[in-house]
């Protein structure tokens, strides 16, 4: 069942969301080529200083174990089965592209 409100009203607010996100996405692309000029200043090192001081750490982290669920289904259906259990769904907040009814325009 699909239900609606209208916005009209406050299109104001999904503008305003518009923008908010356009000014986010630039922003992500200017920390990311940042990020990116320090990681390849740091190369193999683990820690970055100004003055003596610690600014920046870039280490690995531990590895960690994961069921490969997709093996187990096809080699062990009935235990896969066993123990597998629906988890809740929750809603999702897109922002459509009102000329073409699309997620994803900013």
């Amino acid at each position: 069942m699909s239900e609606h409100v209208d916005l009209t009203d406050e299109a104001t607010l999904v503008a305003a969301l518009r923008l908010t996100r356009a000014r986010i996405a630039e922003h992500r692309e200017i920390e990311d080529a940042i990020v990116g000029k320090l990681k390849d200043l740091l190369g193999e090192a683990t820690e970055a200083r100004i003055g003596g001081a610690p600014v920046v750490t870039y280490r690995w982290t531990k590895p960690r174990e994961q069921v490969d669920i997709k093996a187990l289904r096809e080699e062990q259906p009935e235990v896969a089965k066993q123990y597998t259990r629906l988890a809740q769904g929750s809603r999702r907040f897109v922002l459509l592209d009102p000329t073409s009814g699309e997620e994803g325009a900013a």
